[in-house]
């Protein structure tokens, strides 16, 4: 058994652009970084990232669980199994909300990783060959007649999949969504409406959305009425369901839910995510990794979760307006518009400056 002794510090600042979907209105981030180091100088980050108006909990209430790690050390075993060093650890550390217990597995397997020289992704998946996953681009454009030219924009810069967020003017939006179909006919396109449309809504467009030839189309409507639309012919995907764990398995034994989308700092981590993954692949929906304009080391750890799980789908990974608030960093599973397996110890992360500092 080792020691490690922790650190925890806030970074906020105010967004150059404004976020869309269910950040709408979101001006500001902040992040909390854990860093637990051991007295030889290893080191493992992790990072809670709560987003106002989405996430269950909040940047208060992850100061709360994570301040009181810093009142003694953390007891570490660096030749256990990961899933036992993480059940110790919460076991002596009850740290219940979720975006605070993934900052605590980040941290814990970041510094694991370090210790072992092995990726995060070999520390709770193994050996097993992996390839490259490749990133779905966010549209970050509120104004549907933009959305072409900016999604022109994107492939131009090198993006092969994409989403865009919708439920807002479903007119206006099908318009749109039609001429980004007929220029790019073979775009992986995906849809989220955050929840935003109604019943009827989502009825009297179906044809037409199902003529998009879409990827998927995410939480379409409000809770109480998913059972009203899951006979239709569409590529359901779960995201804020998933916290509903009564309503999203009665949605996956239905067998129409195409995918579930893994956001970890929501969930509570990896262990988490992964219980997901595996319970809804028996109802035939697949894993798609993504964050919630998280910061980079929250990034880093969902491509590690993509490589755990290898997705077949586009992770929702891309690039995004709060990264902007770090210091320049290097991921080493990200490589353009990919995940990519790599050899780098933990997190395969380096800051050009500590975020700490």
């Amino acid at each position: 058994m080792t020691d490690l002794h922790a650190r925890i510090d806030l970074l906020e600042g105010e967004l150059a652009m404004p976020l869309i979907g269910a950040a709408t209105g979101v001006s500001k981030r902040t992040f909390a970084v854990l860093r637990l180091t051991r007295s030889d100088g290893t080191a493992g980050l992790g990072e809670a990232s709560p987003l106002p108006g989405y996430s269950p909990d909040s940047i208060d209430d992850v100061a709360r669980e994570l301040g009181p790690l810093a009142d003694g050390p953390l007891r570490a075993d660096p030749l256990g199994a990961p899933s036992v060093l993480l059940a110790d650890a919460f076991a002596a550390h009850p740290v219940r909300c979720p975006s605070a217990r993934f900052a605590l597995e980040t941290a814990l397997l970041d510094w694991l990783g370090q210790t072992r020289s092995e990726p995060l992704h070999q520390i709770i998946a193994g050996r097993a060959e992996r390839k490259p996953i490749p990133i779905a681009d966010l549209v970050i454009e509120p104004r549907p007649a933009s959305w072409p030219s900016a999604v022109d924009a994107l492939l131009e810069s090198g993006a092969t999949h994409l989403k865009l967020k919708i439920g807002g003017d479903p007119h206006a939006e099908l318009d749109a969504l039609r001429a980004i179909r007929r220029a790019h006919p073979a775009l992986p396109l995906r849809l989220d409406a955050n929840r935003g449309m109604t019943t009827e809504a989502l009825r009297r467009h179906a044809d037409a959305l199902e003529a998009l030839r879409l990827e998927m189309l995410e939480e379409p409507v409000a809770p109480a009425h998913w059972l009203d639309v899951i006979d239709l012919p569409l590529p359901f995907a779960l995201d804020e369901t998933l916290g509903d764990e009564e309503l999203s398995q009665r949605l996956l034994g239905s067998g129409r839910i195409d995918a579930v989308v893994l956001k970890p700092t929501v969930l509570g981590g990896f262990r988490a995510s992964l219980e997901i993954a595996e319970r809804s692949a028996e109802h035939g929906a697949r894993p798609v990794v993504s964050h919630t304009f998280d910061g980079p080391i929250a990034r880093a750890a969902a491509a590690e979760l993509a490589l755990a799980l290898q997705t077949d789908l586009a992770v929702g990974l891309g690039a995004h307006p709060a990264l902007a608030l770090w210091p320049p960093c290097e991921i080493a599973a990200i490589a353009g518009r990919q995940i990519v397996p790599h050899g780098a110890p933990g997190l395969g992360l380096r800051f050009e400056v500590d975020p700490d500092d």
